[in-house]
């Protein structure tokens, strides 16, 4: 028994990661799709899980079955990865950014002095940015 076969989608949060973390596989991930003969096959029957399909049981069988059919043993494992990830960041309200090197050292030094961590720290920054806003805009 393969490991797609053990491994399911199993609800709408499921579904969604799923789904969003494929469909970017194809324009930003072209190494996940390196050694697929059958890549624009894959992309042509992903297009038929749109967002108006009623999200239940048969779809996510339907996108199932797609896993099953188009993504090997390691493409699996990436999945696996996205979707463990990407549950954990709904569960903690959790998002990615992007900074430059710079603003990250200076964040990341001022985050050490202050003793806070970089979400912390940016959250500071924050409202003493909308405390000088309010107190500018009240002056008008």
């Amino acid at each position: 028994m393969q490991r797609a076969d053990r491994w399911r989608i199993r609800d709408e949060e499921e579904y969604t990661i799923a789904l969003a973390y494929l469909r970017r596989s194809f324009d930003k991930s072209p190494s996940f799709w390196r050694d697929s003969t059958n890549k624009e096959q894959a992309r042509k029957a992903l297009q038929h899980f749109d967002d108006t399909l009623p999200v239940d049981e048969t779809v996510f069988e339907r996108l199932n079955e797609w896993i099953r059919e188009y993504l090997s043993e390691e493409q699996l494992g990436k999945l696996r990865v996205a979707m463990r990830v990407g549950k954990s960041r709904n569960r903690h309200k959790r998002t990615q950014v992007t900074l430059d090197k710079e603003v990250h050292e200076r964040l990341s030094n001022q985050a050490k002095a202050l003793g806070l961590n970089l979400s912390q720290t940016v959250s500071l920054h924050l409202d003493r940015f909308q405390e000088e806003e309010s107190f500018n805009f009240a002056q008008l």
